[in-house]
């Protein structure tokens, strides 16, 4: 593991494997390790993967501010300067698909491919319903009704479910259906995390800056680079896949049956495929040109 400075915040990064540069941009309350065991290793036989912990998360700093996904945009940047990955394909899931998908408007020479795994792009779905996404999982299920609010009503249901979770935690709330993808888990570990995304909700702006509104509609059919879609069939930011498979026509829009919000970590089977022929067929252009 080592680090790089990007603005305000320490980096912490590292990578594996030799070939075209592929960058993985992880979501809100997880870190680099989400990657790991999964998609990175997939790809290190044909790629240099370069992995890094978000501002706030993993080994990273986590400064007073400057969480919204066009500042966290900032940071990719940074990082991609500094190591001289571009051009670069950016892979990213969840909140980190928003700050990939801002970096890749403000730096569109720099990322030769872009794909986004069920990604909530705010300016697209500015609101998040439960009834925005398929069924439930029993987990899903016990920690709302642990938690108690009437989430029917509740317009921010991803980030406010995720605090929900982390708080049920560190509060000692032992859910029956533990589900092993999702952030918190058991063991110290998972309350290490819990902890962790409690202070990063309580003492930075992550709260407010999550939902600040990126790029605009226009900005975002203006994408040029090849840009694939992944998004689980009972996901609630399907809301986001749709628009965006309308903004960019051109794009490769997968709805994946029956998985749900982590399904890159639920389902790496499904992932991993359709990532590498996407990747296959852009060594490919770039072979022909």
């Amino acid at each position: 593991m080592s680090f790089l400075q990007a603005g305000d915040a320490r980096l912490a990064w590292q990578q594996m494997g030799e070939g075209p540069d592929v960058v993985l941009v992880h979501g809100l309350a997880t870190n680099r390790a989400f990657w790991y065991a999964s998609l990175a290793q997939a790809l290190r036989d044909r790629y240099r993967v370069t992995l890094f912990d978000l501002r706030g998360h993993g080994y990273s700093s986590r400064p007073a501010s400057g969480y919204s996904a066009t500042a966290m945009a900032a940071d990719l940047a940074a990082l991609v300067d500094g190591l001289a990955l571009a051009p670069a394909v950016v892979i990213a899931h969840s909140y980190g698909g928003a700050v990939a998908l801002e970096y890749a408007l403000s730096a569109p020479d720099a990322v030769r491919g872009l794909v986004l795994m069920d990604a909530r792009i705010n300016t697209l779905q500015p609101r998040q319903w439960l009834s925005d996404g398929g069924k439930l999982s029993a987990f899903d299920k016990e920690m709302a009704a642990a938690d108690g609010r009437d989430w029917e009503s509740e317009p921010q249901l991803g980030l406010t479910f995720l605090e929900s979770m982390a708080r049920l935690r560190v509060e000692g709330y032992e859910p029956q259906n533990r589900d092993i993808f999702t952030p918190f888990g058991q063991g110290k570990s998972g309350l290490r995390g819990a902890r962790a995304f409690c202070r990063l909700m309580d003492e930075t702006t992550m709260r407010e800056d999550a939902l600040v509104p990126g790029a605009d509609r226009d900005a975002i059919a203006g994408l040029r680079m090849p840009l694939q879609l992944l998004y689980g069939g009972n996901s609630h930011n399907l809301p986001s896949g749709d628009a965006l498979a309308e903004c960019v026509p051109q794009s490769e829009y997968h709805r994946l049956p029956d998985v749900g919000h982590f399904f890159p970590l639920s389902h790496p089977e499904m992932v991993a495929p359709l990532v590498r022929a996407f990747l296959e067929r852009l060594d490919g252009a770039a072979a022909s040109v």
